[in-house]
């Protein structure tokens, strides 16, 4: 259970780098009670289309 005061605000690297290694974002949500993506870094994952690598892991965690 994550520590209820616990936040991070995250950039495009470690979103694309954590799909790489694990094929999911779940290790954000066990270790932070509120993970922030701001909307310029959400744009920027989404600017490869449909077929971008990461999009399917970072939409499913949205």
């Amino acid at each position: 259970m994550p520590d209820q005061t616990k936040v991070v605000v995250v950039n495009t690297t470690p979103l694309i780098a954590l799909t790489a290694a694990t094929g999911n974002l779940d290790v954000l949500r066990y270790l932070y009670s509120k993970v922030v993506v701001p909307y310029e870094v959400a744009k920027e994952i989404r600017a490869g289309g449909r077929d971008a690598f990461g999009i399917e892991v970072f939409e499913q965690a949205s």
